[in-house]
């Protein structure tokens, strides 16, 4: 073999060898998540978990927590959406024109959780498939609710 077969072989197998990940990032790939589902329920993961998932007869307020297994505060607003599924797509409620939201920023603590509310008697939803949205710690976060068909909400009470 001349020299520059040998000098071509040797930069071909040291550009092969550097593509190739190292044991470090091969192990850090085979504890990667597979699919969304396993992203989303993982044990690290900012959640809002709705508590009753069925909204009952009585009821004009979605509960949801907010779960922060991290090791830092996150923190959030009073905002949120109110989205209904229709044929596949979620599509904002409108609110009406009375209805508004404190500025006020709520922190949750690392390791810790918050029970946050979202007031829906105003809305006039009908039965169906919905979802509570909410920016926490600049991520959009939700989970869904449904009402069931007999739902009737009661008389607003204002304080």
């Amino acid at each position: 073999m001349n020299k520059q077969a040998i000098i071509t072989v040797l930069i071909a197998a040291i550009a092969f060898a550097s593509c190739r990940p190292t044991a470090r990032q091969a192990v850090a790939d085979a504890e990667l998540p597979t699919d969304n589902t396993e992203a989303a329920t993982s044990a690290d993961t900012l959640r809002l978990v709705i508590i009753d998932k069925s909204i009952s007869r009585i009821d004009s307020v979605v509960q949801a927590r907010i779960i922060n297994p991290n090791d830092y505060d996150v923190n959030y607003g009073q905002e949120y959406t109110i989205e209904r599924e229709t044929e596949g797509h979620w599509q904002q409620i409108p609110v009406p024109k009375n209805f508004g939201f404190t500025s006020v920023l709520s922190t949750v603590a690392a390791h810790g959780s918050a029970t946050v509310y979202g007031h829906i008697g105003l809305l006039h939803l009908t039965p169906g498939h919905y979802r509570l949205t909410k920016q926490i710690d600049g991520r959009t976060l939700s989970d869904d609710f449904y009402i069931p068909g007999t739902i009737t909400f009661p008389t607003p009470v204002y304080r």
